[in-house]
């Protein structure tokens, strides 16, 4: 009974969202005037947003205020579940110090077209901390009461590593339709004695491609368990579609045209840049080069500090095929925040006979995929347009949970980064 559960996880793990009427935390800026929101690791904007428990790690948060009104606000740390609902613990269970804190470096923006203001916070700090491991959602909001302001949800993840991941992308596929496709994840975890109490019920694993939450595999249990190890041997293997290397452009530079920009103008408040015409790659060869796996990476010229007088630009994207019948199309990347909304979704231009559409960026290097969404799926697919290819340099990040009895709540004991070769 316990390996078909397993199977039924597996076959329905596009979308971790179940469960009608439940509150699931994401991603999301609730403001039109808020821009560039970043959250990243030890000053490196393309570390993911993961600190070790009561280690000295820290995380940023950025943002741009395109009001340019400076404005008060605060922020709260909220503990989640493995499935990023709201955990059942109180603020007092799970951080030290107060409860909320203020976000009070700001500065206005110098020389630019469009006026905003840079806010920045670092944290942990002492006066608000995390005491706990697991999911956490950082949420800024103004000087109210809290939830009725909300600007900005964004995740983040606090571990404590006492499980040990090993993990690889084997070159056969237990399923051998899936040859030279798709990528099968295969993984084992080493636990310490002290979770030697239910494991198969306790332990949950969570895996994401790159960065992606559509695509991502939620809930899963070990399918055996030996002294100190857990296995996740499932019939056909946790399989991601391949895809391929991201596109990408350099937009760092408003003064020249690097390769895939086809023209920038100067307009009143903001830039526009228009973008060579895209294609399908679908039957193309594969082309590997080094690339940051979806992620963006703010930067200007040498003589701009890219905070404060990086530029922004209505970027026009345009890829040129047949409309596909019965889906949309959507921009993924960190550019759109990884999400299938209307803010990333394409529309089709049949006199052009391309899929058109344009993002707000500020000054930096972006990479980005055309992704499918079926209709009726939560699951978008960039194989359509882009191909799919085994070579693909893609990332895969293993969470894994542990369910605490006392106080309740999902541990997260164990994190792992690999790339696919």
């Amino acid at each position: 009974m316990i390996k078909k559960i397993q199977l039924l996880l597996i076959l329905v793990m596009a979308f971790p969202f179940f469960g009608a009427g439940q509150t699931v935390h994401t991603d999301h800026v609730y403001d039109g005037n808020i821009e560039n929101v970043l959250l990243y690791a030890n000053g490196n904007q393309l570390e993911d947003p993961v600190i070790e428990l009561g280690s000295a790690d820290k995380l940023t948060l950025s943002f741009d205020d395109l009001s340019n009104r400076q404005e008060n606000y605060k922020y709260t740390l909220v503990h989640c579940t493995s499935d990023w609902h709201t955990s059942d613990l109180d603020p007092s269970d799970y951080l030290s110090g107060y409860f909320e804190g203020d976000i009070n470096n700001y500065r206005f923006s110098f020389n630019t077209l469009a006026p905003y203001i840079h806010y920045q916070l670092v944290f942990p700090q002492a006066e608000i901390r995390p005491k706990l491991s697991g999911n956490y959602i950082l949420k800024v909001y103004l000087d109210d009461d809290g939830d009725t302001n909300v600007m900005i949800t964004k995740r983040f993840f606090v571990v404590e590593p006492l499980v040990k991941i090993a993990a690889k992308v084997p070159y056969y596929p237990k399923n051998l339709k899936n040859f030279k496709t798709k990528q099968q994840i295969d993984f084992s975890c080493y636990t310490p004695d002290i979770f030697s109490a239910e494991p198969e019920q306790r332990f949950k694993v969570n895996i994401r491609q790159n960065d992606r939450w559509d695509n991502a595999f939620f809930g899963l249990h070990p399918t055996s368990v030996t002294p100190n190890e857990l296995q996740y041997n499932f019939a056909n293997g946790i399989v991601f579609n391949s895809g391929n290397e991201p596109r990408y452009f350099d937009m760092k530079d408003f003064w020249y045209r690097s390769e895939y920009i086809r023209s920038i103008t100067q307009l009143k408040n903001d830039y526009k840049v228009v973008l060579h015409t895209d294609y399908p790659r679908v039957g193309g060869q594969y082309e590997t080069y080094k690339d940051n796996h979806g992620k963006m990476f703010i930067a200007a010229r040498s003589d701009q500090n890219p905070k404060i007088e990086g530029d922004y630009a209505e970027v026009y994207f345009s890829l040129r095929m047949p409309e596909i019948s019965h889906a949309k199309v959507f921009i993924l990347g960190q550019l759109t925040d990884w999400q299938l909304n209307d803010n990333s979704l394409m529309t089709y231009n049949g006199q052009t006979h391309q899929y058109e559409a344009r993002l707000f960026l500020k000054q930096g290097y972006y990479e980005y995929w055309y992704a499918v969404l079926p209709a009726g799926s939560r699951q978008a697919s960039v194989t359509p347009v882009e191909g799919s290819f085994w070579e693909t340099q893609n990332t895969y990040t293993i969470y894994v949970y542990y369910h605490n009895r006392l106080p309740v709540y999902d541990r997260l004991v164990g994190v792992k980064k690999i790339n696919a070769h």
